[in-house]
Formats: C-alpha cells, structure tokens, sequence
C-alpha cells in the first residue's frame, strides 16, 4: 500500500508536464478562434482535474506537513487569486472578466488554473523525477520545431488565414512561437552537460538546439534570440562556476557587462543598439506607459480584468496615434507583469510579484544546495523559467507560452526541496480514525476531482458550442433574398441564445441580423453589448454605422460623440461624426470636427475630406 500511495507525486508530475505539453500543441481549426480557445479549455479541464488532488491532499493535511515552502506558495497563490477574484467581480463585463478578451482569453479562470498548476508541480516534481522536465520540454519542443519547418517552407498542412511570416508553429503568432521555443532550447542546451543519459540523446539535443535556433531565425523575432541569450548565458555561467571559482566569477562579471550593454541596446543606446534595437521596443513603450496610467488611475482593482484594450484609448500618449495611426490600438501591455498590475490593481499585482519573487528565491537555493549533476539539472530548469520570464518583459501571457512558464515555476520550487525532506506516505499507526480519513480521501480523490472536470465540462462545452457556431456561421453569405432569409434567421437565433457569449460574437450576430433585413433584432442584439459596455468602442461604432445606414443621423451622432469621449484621436470617427452634423443641419459642429482632425497631423487623405466635405 505505501508503494502505490508514493506513486501519487510521480503520476501527478506526469499529468502536470503532459497536460503542459498538449495545450501548447493542440489547436482546432474548426472553430472561431483556433489557438486561443482551445488552450484554455484544456487548461481549465486539466486544472480542475489537479484542483481535485490538491484539495484531497488538504483534507489530510498530507504532503504539506513539514514544508513550509508550499505552504508559503500557498499562501502567495490564494493572496494572488483571491485578490484576482475581487477585481473580476468588479468588472463590468464579466464575460471578459473571467474568460479573456477575444483571441486572448487570458481572464479569471485561465490564471486560477494556471495556478493551479503551479501548485501541482511544485509538490510533485522533485530532483528524483527532474529528467521528465527536461523530457517533455525538449520532446514538444522538437514537435513544434519541425512544424515550424514545415511552415517555413510552405509544406503546412493548415492552410491558414495568416498576416505575419509562416512560421506561426502551434501558438499562431511568430512572436509567440520564437518565445516558447526559446524556452525549450534551453532545456535542450542544459541537457547535453546536465544530464547523464546516453552520448546519443546529447548529440540529438544539440543538432535540435541548431534547428530550434534556425527555426526562430525564420520566425523573425528577435525576442527568442534574446530570452535564449540571457537564459542560455546564465546556465554557462553557472556552469563555469561550478568547474572554477576564479572563472566563475570572471565569467558572471562578463555576463552582467553583456547583459547591460544589450538592454541598453534594445533601447537604442550604447555599441549594440545597431544589432538589437528594434522598431518595436519603441511601440512597446506606449504600451507600457499606457499601462502604468490605468494602474495610477485605477491603483485599487484596475481597469478590470483583461480589459486593457478597452482602455487603451483613453490613456495611450497623444503622440502614439501620430506615429502608429489614429485607428491603431492594443488589447494587451506587452509586458506581463504590467498587464496585470493594470488589469487588477496594486494587490493583484504585488501578489503577482510575489510569486516571481518566491521562485527566483528557491530557484538560488536549489543551486546553492545541490552539486555536480544535480546542479545542473537545477540551474537547467531555472534558466528555462528566466527565458519564460525574459521574453514576458516585451510579449503577452498567451497561454501556450503562459502554462510553461507556470509549470516550470513549480518545477524550480518543487527541486529546490531536496530528496531528504521529503515526507514519506506512511499510514499513521496510532490513530485508527487518522487512519481512515486518509483512506477515505484516498478513495474520493478521483470522484472529487471527477466533480470538479465535470462542472468546468459544462463551462468549457458551453465555450466550444459557441466557438464552433460562429464559425460554421461564418461560411454561410449573408441573404439577400427574402427566401433565404427566412431560413437564415432561425440558423443565425440558435447561435445567438448560446449563453456566456463572446461580446465580439455577439456584435458580429447583430451586424448579421441587420444585413439579413431583420434590423430590430440586429440592434437588440448590438445594443446589449453597449449596455454591458459603455467602453465598447467596436459596439458604438457598429450600431452608429448601421443608424447612418438607415439615415438616422440625429441616432448616430451622440453614439460618434460617446466615442469621441473614449478616443479623442480617433479622426476617422471624426470625420464620419461631422458628416453626420452636415446631414442634421449643424455646419458648424462639422467643421469643428474638420478642425479637430486637421490639428491631429493626420493622414493626408483625411485632412484633404476634413476641408473639403467638413470646410475646415
């Protein structure tokens, strides 16, 4: 009986580095939003089935006797959601509170089980059972890399719908997919002088290591090259520590120089600037900026739960619009530590750090503690959490990148704890009912974790009936003849009574109605929206379209002035709201609106309409 009940952290290990491989590689091209969705329903499925063992596990108060480290983490994790959870109640759309914003989906329920997962792996994964970090790194990172090959050179077998470069791998994004690359090359660079497995497996660590290199080359992101930089960088130099002091510490004086000289260099200043700096850093510099406004603004719970793109508008510097286009937004802060402290406030935010801060802590001490091999197999999963954490300064928590950084945060927490601390499953002998409440718990662990999957089911069954609807809608033109509509209109009013509907779904419904002639139905649709959002800038602008459409000006004005109030800079709204006065008789309202745009510096073509159509 105690063999099996030791088997417990092991299967959970496995569980915990399976489900984080899955939900990076799977996708779903059947459905709306083919990456996104689908990692998070996984997410959500396989942390409900982890959130049933860890609760068995507190019912016994068993594996967390004795360690105060989980404890601690804990404490940090519980501080962190339930301070999460109050800003998700306090946000007005509670949709994108709890399940992301569209083609995100990084709300409530995606970062409590993300941390769910970071429990698990931290009171499963020990030194022992370290090499199934390192397997299952390198494994999905060798299935992601050959896809990424296969894109390269046109050889996908998706055809997809793609703005950027081909190499998109299973993440949808180039960005994305040179980031968690990233972080699984350095597992594959660690293992070849970590490990002691067979000369073989090194040799096709390292040819894997040019690959994923050439791969994120392809990919044109410069941010995996970096992450793997100072990640990979940190490994070499624990590594030459080890073998010598004297070099050691020459060798940690070097990387400091170098990684000083090349963040400068990201931001344009010093002899790397020409190598490193890119376009981008300085976009990304809005993004923060805006970040830290809303923070300010809103220090308490934030602008609410992935709502940043809502509020982008309002706080992004006047001079973003100038440089990048007055109808150019964001929906995250590319920089996660930011997005967060914006999206739930100071507490959310701190508790955030605090976890980071906890794993960079045991991190250090699993290094200090362990020697030789061991060491290495530490610092290698340590390095591999940096190169995570590195890429997340310029980058956004997609959760295919996301569930390894949390994974492998546990990891370093879970080796830190080294073989002779940990607590043996024996049955308590003096107490009988001791005894039998562990048994007890033993026997409902499955049927409670089995509870909780099915009840995240229903959730995740209701996310997926919506995500295939729309995009089984989506095929079908939208009718012109009254034949068809009638037929339509029942197909299109299924979709539309799914609950815990995508609000951009929803839009897209009501958009769809109108077009098919049944405009009443259209705009209730589009007008709930606005309700549960007055920040919906994509909801204003759809229904004053549709009002323009039909001639009601006197309707589509105040909607164009609502979002002027959200977006000051945006010209095209401008433009569009003093045509709208021209058609009301108010001739001097539009050509204050001309001026407005002609004081903007915007595009030619629309300064040209401002005079001409507006007399500005």
């Amino acid at each position: 009986m105690a063999a099996k009940k030791l088997d417990r952290p092991r299967n959970d290990a496995r569980f915990v580095l399976t489900s984080a491989g899955v939900i990076t590689l799977f996708f779903f091209t059947s459905i709306k939003d083919p990456f996104n969705a689908p990692k998070l329903w996984l997410t959500i499925l396989g942390g409900a089935f982890l959130m049933g063992h860890l609760l068995s596990d507190l019912l016994v108060k068993r594996f967390t006797e004795n360690r105060k480290e989980i404890k601690i983490l804990g404490f940090i994790v519980l501080s962190f959601t339930s301070f999460l959870l109050i800003a998700a109640l306090a946000t007005n759309v509670k949709y994108v509170a709890f399940f992301g914003e569209s083609q995100r989906n990084t709300g409530f329920l995606a970062y409590f089980f993300l941390a769910i997962f970071l429990l698990s792996a931290a009171k499963s994964i020990r030194l022992k059972n370290i090499e199934a970090v390192y397997i299952a790194g390198i494994s999905v990172g060798a299935l992601m890399t050959f896809y990424g090959v296969l894109q390269h050179f046109g050889n996908d077998f998706v055809k997809w719908n793609n703005p950027y470069n081909a190499v998109i791998s299973t993440v949808g994004n180039p960005d994305f997919a040179a980031a968690i690359l990233a972080v699984f090359l350095v597992l594959a660079f660690a293992s070849i002088f970590a490990t002691n497995w067979h000369i073989g497996f090194k040799v096709l660590s390292g040819i894997l290591c040019v690959v994923i290199l050439q791969v994120i080359q392809w990919s044109q992101a410069r941010q995996g090259l970096l992450s793997f930089g100072v990640a990979g960088g940190l490994f070499v130099v624990i590594f030459i520590w080890q073998k010598n002091r004297t070099l050691g510490i020459i060798s940690s004086i070097g990387y400091l120089i170098v990684f000083i000289l090349g963040l400068l260099g990201i931001f344009q200043v010093g002899p790397l600037a020409g190598q490193l700096y890119k376009a981008s850093v300085s976009i990304r510099g809005f993004y923060w900026r805006a970040a830290v406004e809303m923070l300010t603004s809103h220090p308490l719970l934030g602008v609410g739960v992935d709502r940043y793109g809502a509020f982008f508008r309002v706080y992004r510097e006047n001079q973003y619009p100038v440089n990048y286009g007055y109808d150019i937004t964001s929906t995250a802060a590319h920089n996660v530590l930011l997005q967060i402290f914006a999206m739930g406030g100071i507490f959310v935010g701190l508790s955030y750090l605090a976890i980071l801060g906890f794993i960079a802590y045991r991190g250090v001490v699993g290094i200090r503690k362990t020697s030789g091999k061991n060491r290495l197999l530490v610092a290698g999963v340590f390095c591999a959490w940096v190169a995570y954490e590195a890429q997340s300064i310029v980058s956004i928590d997609n959760i295919g990148i996301a569930i390894w950084g949390w994974v492998l945060g546990g990891a370093v927490i879970g080796v830190s704890l080294l073989d002779s601390q940990d607590v043996k499953f024996v049955e308590p002998e003096k107490n009988r009912r001791a005894i039998a409440k562990q048994s007890n718990v033993q026997i409902a662990t499955p049927i409670i974790s089995a509870v909780i999957v099915l009840i995240m089911f229903v959730v995740v069954s209701t996310q997926f009936r919506a995500e295939s609807q729309m995009f089984n809608l989506s095929r079908y033109a939208v009718p012109t003849d009254q034949a068809n509509r009638n037929a339509y209109h029942p197909l299109i009013r299924k979709v539309a009574d799914i609950p815990w509907m995508n609000p951009i779904y929803k839009l897209e419904i009501g958009s769809k109605l109108a077009q098919a002639g049944f405009v009443d139905e259209g705009f209730a649709e589009i007008e709930k929206v606005i309700a549960e959002d007055p920040q919906s800038y994509a909801g204003l602008g759809l229904a004053a379209s549709f009002y323009e459409q039909l001639k009601k000006f006197d309707k589509a004005a105040p909607l164009r002035e609502k979002m002027y109030l959200l977006d000051p800079w945006g010209a095209q709204n401008l433009l569009t709201l003093g045509n709208d006065y021209l058609q009301l008789g108010q001739k001097d309202k539009a050509k204050e609106m001309g001026q407005k745009i002609l004081a903007m510096k915007s595009s030619e073509a629309v300064r040209t309409s401002a005079k001409t159509q507006l007399g500005a």
